[in-house]
């Protein structure tokens, strides 16, 4: 199973890394986009001049059709087949080709007339500088995405991350142009190419609907296993309808096959979303955080490919605008899906999670942000390359300067405002944290005025576990040489544990080593005693005194929500512990002090018997000192 595993892995790397290409290389096109009936879309795209579309220039225009029966692929190993496969091998969308030689193309006649034979030379196809930038970032991120579905699947088999893996190697955000090309070369590749795309995509809709049965137990409940029974049948049936769309190779028009395949399955995405709504409903809270994880990124990234789809691979656009969107848009509309493998990715590996809330809020922020800044500077670039152009070679700026110059400073500037607007929007949407801080800010101050240690351990664990809506809350702190549970522990039971064994629980006394919030993963440690599974500790909070060395822990559940302790509370946390670290510190030395001044006064009355005694012998009592200083002066340290 495991070889099955790298040989698809290696597969679906092997089609988006090589259009990391055309980062630094353009390839080649004709200009010449057209549906699946040989319906011409658009002769112009991905060149911006008209002249300069080799589609363009030979006189073809939109509306007209191609000679499917007289251009059908008979000989797979013929020059005319490997003509047809570089403009008819995908679906709509731009056609690129590592191909020199020319291509012939039977076009039928207008309004009746005599058929047209027109000879296509590809040219080389422009790529802008912003275009090239969000190419990478996809090719990026698809390897990304494909590397966490592999990564999931290879730690956790299941049939919910082999669902995952199935839809990963197909739908990720990184291009194939630059890998069809290469197959070009050879004919009979692309056909075989095109059959294996069909079972891919069939078995990527059928493992996305596999991961929302199954999602987060890795199992699928009684009430969807006739859903989860009828998944290779849909699978075989998404496989059929491309294979028959692609028929438009052997002279066929199959353009009204490829809008039912296309359009039947966007149900199959909403159908994935509603059957993880619908499952949310019957999950503890934990395991409901970790769905809000999956259904955020599935709920941006779906809609966000299927978007990027109709763009590229279907005339919709042609339709409505009379136009093609370009391809960056397209290519942030496939960066944007790549969120789905973040979000799947955080909710399959960690047991416990934090709010879903906090990188929605700041990916959102970034997204806005981003499209602020990026929109007006391409626009800058536009002007800047047309107007200077035209006016003066001297007031042309080069590509280097937007890349090496404009593009570091708007990622300097564009990580400030970041920094600044999510501290603005934590403040207004994230007011429990604040009042939660200004409470532990009050507690500190209280900390420092307390006069015994019960006081410390019931501010260390009511105060947090209320500010925060913590479940649980117990500090366990040295007696006696022993870490023994102390005071008040919310969410504890009465007869739970009551000592931490430094074998035992090596994991929660971590903290103390290394003097920093040690996060416990969900199912990582279990002791007899230890609270139920949605109160269970998920931070271990050291609590180190300075002079006197005093020790404690503090031990954290998560939210009643369900969401993990995150990375602002836990310096929350560990600010407060700090503080109960100097409280602990002054009674501790308070506590000496009184034990020292009982003593002296305790001492003191024999003190003054002795003077008595001496005085009635008529003895000097300071004429022999006493016996440390005789003993201290024998060992030479002084005179």
């Amino acid at each position: 199973m495991r070889a099955l595993m790298i040989v698809l892995a290696i597969w679906a790397l092997a089609m988006i890394v090589p259009d990391l290409y055309r980062v630094v290389g353009p390839l080649d096109s004709y200009g010449l986009s057209a549906d699946n009936d040989g319906v011409v879309l658009d002769v112009r795209h991905p060149f911006e001049a008209p002249l300069a579309s080799p589609a363009e220039r030979a006189g073809i225009r939109p509306g007209e059709r191609l000679d499917l029966g007289r251009m059908r692929c008979d000989n797979p190993f013929s020059d005319r087949c490997s003509g047809v496969a570089a403009l008819l091998g995908d679906l709509g969308g731009v056609q690129y080709t590592l191909r020199t030689g020319p291509v012939t193309l039977f076009m039928l006649g207008r309004h009746g007339g005599q058929p047209v034979v027109v000879h296509l030379r590809p040219a080389p196809a422009p790529l802008h500088w912003q275009s090239r930038l969000v190419l990478l970032l996809d090719s990026v991120v698809g390897i990304l995405f494909v590397g966490v579905a592999f990564q999931l699947v290879w730690t956790r088999p299941s049939r919910m991350t082999w669902g995952f893996f199935l839809y990963a190697i197909w739908f990720n955000p990184g291009q194939d142009y630059t890998f069809y090309s290469l197959l070009q070369i050879w004919t009979p590749a692309v056909l075989i190419e095109q059959f294996l795309e069909a079972f891919a995509q069939g078995g990527a809709y059928a493992g996305l609907i596999a991961f929302a049965l199954c999602f987060p137990g890795g199992a699928v409940d009684a009430r969807w296993r006739r859903v989860d029974a009828a998944l290779p049948w849909l699978g075989a049936a998404v496989a059929a309808l491309i294979l028959v769309s692609g028929m438009n190779l052997f002279g066929l028009h199959t353009e009204a096959i490829s809008r039912i395949q296309f359009f039947a399955v966007i149900p199959l995405d909403a159908v994935a979303m509603l059957l993880l709504l619908l499952r949310s409903r019957e999950l503890p809270p934990q395991d409901e955080e970790r769905m809000r994880w999956a259904i955020a990124g599935c709920a941006i990234g779906l809609p966000a490919f299927l978007a990027a789809e109709l763009c590229q691979s279907t005339g919709l656009p042609y339709a409505l605008f009379g136009a093609g969107a370009s391809q960056t848009l397209i290519g942030l509309l496939y960066l944007l899906h790549g969120v789905i493998a973040y979000f799947v990715g955080t909710a399959v590996r960690r047991r416990r999670v934090v709010s879903v809330a906090i990188p929605l809020r700041r990916g959102g922020i970034l997204a806005v942000l981003t499209f602020v800044l990026g929109v007006p500077i391409v626009y800058l670039h536009d002007q800047v390359s047309h107007y200077g152009g035209s006016l003066n070679e001297h007031y042309h700026l080069p590509e280097w300067v937007w890349l090496v110059v404009v593009s570091p400073i708007a990622l300097i500037a564009l990580t400030q405002l970041h920094h600044r607007a999510v501290e603005l929007t934590e403040r207004v949407f994230n007011r429990r944290y604040h009042r939660a801080r200004e409470q532990l800010a009050e507690a500190a101050h209280q900390i420092l005025a307390v006069r015994n240690f019960d006081e410390i351990d019931h501010l260390l664990t009511e105060v947090p576990a209320g500010g925060l809506r913590l479940t649980s809350a117990a500090v366990f702190r040295a007696v006696d040489g022993r870490l023994h549970r102390c005071g008040p522990a919310p969410g504890w039971a009465q007869a739970g544990l009551e000592t931490l064994d430094p074998t035992l629980d090596a994991l929660p006394l971590a903290c103390l080593r290394t003097g920093r919030p040690h996060p416990l993963p969900r199912d990582s440690w279990k002791r007899p005693g230890l609270p139920a599974d949605d109160q269970m500790p998920c931070l271990a909070v050291p609590i180190r005194g300075g002079a006197t060395e005093s020790v404690a822990i503090v031990l954290y559940g998560p939210h009643v929500t369900g969401s993990d302790i995150n990375r602002d509370e836990q310096e929350l946390l560990r600010d407060f512990a700090d503080k109960a670290a100097l409280g602990y510190d002054r009674v501790e030395v308070e506590s000496l002090r009184r034990e020292l001044e009982a003593l002296r006064a305790s001492r003191a009355p024999a003190s003054a018997s002795a003077s008595a005694s001496a005085s009635a012998s008529g003895t000097d009592p300071t004429e022999t000192g006493h016996t440390g200083k005789s003993t201290f002066d024998r060992s030479g340290a002084a005179s």
